[in-house]
């Protein structure tokens, strides 16, 4: 469960550009619950989504996933529990590496990098099944550059 607790954070504050983004923000999500978050521009749709993945730690409140108290950890920390798709596609991939090469990068979220795991032919063979899931015929396509996918394929294979 995702809980966001009376969660409120202010940009440049007590400074003539001082913006209040979110006050008192509360929200819980059950495990494979969805959300849809509708509100004007500036209305902190996305400081909401960045403050749960820890882009920045919130001024007052709480976030938390099940037992974990994520209000502190940094965002690579909170990586190892929580993923994104961001609007643009270009964000949260590696255009000039591999598709094999980002899904690495990505199942070793909170670890310690290295492309080297992700070369044993059994990962290779658990990633094009993992892809193939995705019925979009990228399975067959793991050495390709993932930066001459489409908007589209980069946000499915970022999900994984």
């Amino acid at each position: 469960m995702l809980e966001v607790q009376e969660v409120s954070k202010t940009f440049n504050a007590r400074t003539p550009n001082e913006v209040r983004s979110l006050r008192g923000v509360s929200l819980v999500l059950d495990p494979g619950s969805w959300v849809i978050i509708i509100g004007t521009n500036g209305s902190g749709k996305s400081t909401l989504l960045n403050a749960v993945a820890g882009t920045f730690f919130v001024d007052d409140g709480k976030i938390r996933l099940g037992e974990r108290d994520l209000t502190r950890l940094p965002e690579h920390a909170r990586a190892k529990w929580i993923g994104r798709v961001f609007q643009n596609p270009f964000s949260g991939t590696s255009p000039s590496l591999t598709i094999r090469e980002n899904l690495s990068l990505a199942a070793r979220r909170g670890m310690s990098r290295g492309l080297g795991w992700g070369l044993r032919s059994s990962l290779v063979a658990r990633m094009r099944d993992e892809v193939g899931r995705l019925n979009m015929g990228l399975e067959d396509r793991l050495e390709n550059a993932i930066g001459s996918l489409s908007g589209g394929q980069r946000q499915a294979l970022t999900l994984l």
